[in-house]
């Protein structure tokens, strides 16, 4: 064999074949005879590309027996022993194939991951065996699959909160539809076809509740909908779907795939249990906070709903959108001797005569009781517009009530001056200071 090894032919047909073996990175190499089963084996030299022969013997298959109960790992040994036979290996080749293993061997007391590689050799007497470590590459191939494991898990809780998924090309319109839901596939919608943005706007009409199929419509607008996504990479837009002629609350939700530029994915969650929910306890919260609002004696605002109501003129007003607005203030006249002459009863009833009168005159405004008899309505809208006539009328009603002796009230009003007002309190302390001078006037004519 070393003979053989001398021989300069012999290691110029290795090494040509060598050389090419060890493009792959190969960390020992192995030139085989076949017919007697002797061997050699090559490595690199430190910091050189030269090849280098580190051993040989008479009996490559038999030393790899040996070897493998040495430094295979355990629980690969069996595999290994069984795999690379002679004869195992010289079928595999003689049917055109190389011949791979791949295996554990220890290393400083670790098991790591390695390749091993036979092929003929320009002389089919001989073969070349390749060994390299892979431990890195498997490594990598381990986090991908534990990566893609992962995002499919992921992907797959997401994907079954939707009622239906659907896969759109932006270049052709095609697009694939995904059914997870039962109910969702007796619409009977098509599972893909050339044109979603077509077939979009016929479903729509067919599918959705008519009182959302405008809104719905103009968002699946071809146009509209990619102007959106471009802008802000997603949209989402809940609205009533019929499901066997029942409306059910769904949101539709459209995001740009990451890294793919050529389509857009539509997913349909069915939200209807939760939103029912939603909407009862807004309606109740509505109805509880509506109570809390309102006045127990007379049924309009009260001061709670007032202060609210002040709250959001002034960020209006600090905000620079403030609209226009006045503010009414109303006093009732001689509820003191009301009280103290007939009783608190009948005191309440003269108080809730003045709500009526306040209400009836400004009836497209909120009222609120702000004191034990005062009460403060703020005009907007109709009423603002309409204020001079308004406050006209009052007074011809509270004249009326004065000659008949029924219920009179003071009353004072003042507008928001956006050039010098910083708050909705000063609108209203010129509207009291108005009440008061008012009330004087009662006062003076004798008046309760």
């Amino acid at each position: 064999m070393e003979k053989e090894i001398k021989d300069g032919n012999i290691r110029e047909m290795t090494y040509e074949r060598l050389a090419l073996a060890l493009a792959g990175d190969y960390e020992s190499l192995y030139y085989v005879n076949t017919e007697d089963s002797s061997y050699v084996e090559y490595r690199k030299g430190i910091g050189s590309d030269q090849l280098a022969v580190v051993s040989s013997g008479e009996d490559f298959f038999a030393d790899s027996v040996m070897n493998c109960n040495i430094l295979v790992y355990e629980e690969d040994r069996g595999k290994f022993l069984e795999a690379f036979r002679r004869e195992n290996v010289l079928e595999t080749l003689a049917g055109g194939k190389a011949f791979t293993l791949d295996y554990r061997l220890i290393i400083d007391g670790e098991p790591q991951h390695y390749s091993l590689k036979t092929i003929r050799g320009i002389d089919d007497k001989f073969v070349v065996i390749g060994v390299r470590c892979v431990e890195e590459q498997y490594l990598r191939e381990r986090k991908v699959k534990e990566e893609r494991r992962t995002y499919s898990q992921i992907a797959n809780a997401l994907a079954s909160r939707y009622e239906v998924i659907y896969y759109i090309s932006t270049k052709t319109n095609h697009y694939i539809q995904y059914n997870a839901s039962a109910e969702y596939s007796k619409l009977g919608i098509e599972a893909s076809g050339d044109d979603f943005f077509t077939a979009a706007a016929v479903d729509t009409r067919k599918y959705i509740y008519p009182e959302d199929i405008e809104r719905v419509g103009a968002a699946l607008e071809r146009d509209t909908l990619l102007g959106k996504l471009s802008l802000n990479g997603s949209y989402s837009l809940t609205y009533r779907q019929l499901f066997e002629g029942v409306p059910q609350y769904v949101t539709m939700n459209v995001i740009c795939p990451k890294n793919d530029e050529e389509h857009i994915v539509i997913g349909v969650m069915n939200i209807d249990a939760v939103m029912r929910k939603e909407l009862e306890y807004m309606e109740k919260l509505g109805s509880a906070m509506e109570q809390a609002s309102k006045d127990g004696l007379t049924g309009v605002k009260n001061k709670h709903a007032f202060l609210r109501a002040e709250e959001e003129l002034d960020r209006h007003i600090s905000d620079g959108i403030c609209g226009e607005f006045a503010v009414v203030v109303s006093d009732m006249n001689g509820l003191k001797l009301i009280n103290d002459s007939l009783g608190h009863n009948v005191g309440d009833e003269y108080i809730k005569e003045a709500c009526r009168i306040i209400c009836k005159i400004f009836s497209h405004s909120p009222v609120f009781r702000v004191g034990g008899d005062e009460f403060a309505v703020i005009l907007r809208g109709e009423d603002f517009d309409s204020r001079t006539a308004l406050t006209k009328a009052l007074e011809e009603l509270v004249e009326s009530n004065r000659k008949a002796g029924l219920v009179t009230i003071a009353y004072g009003m003042s507008e928001f001056d956006r050039s010098r007002d910083r708050s909705m309190r000063a609108v209203f302390d010129r509207a009291d200071n108005a009440m008061y001078e008012n009330k004087k006037h009662f006062k003076c004519r004798g008046s309760i």
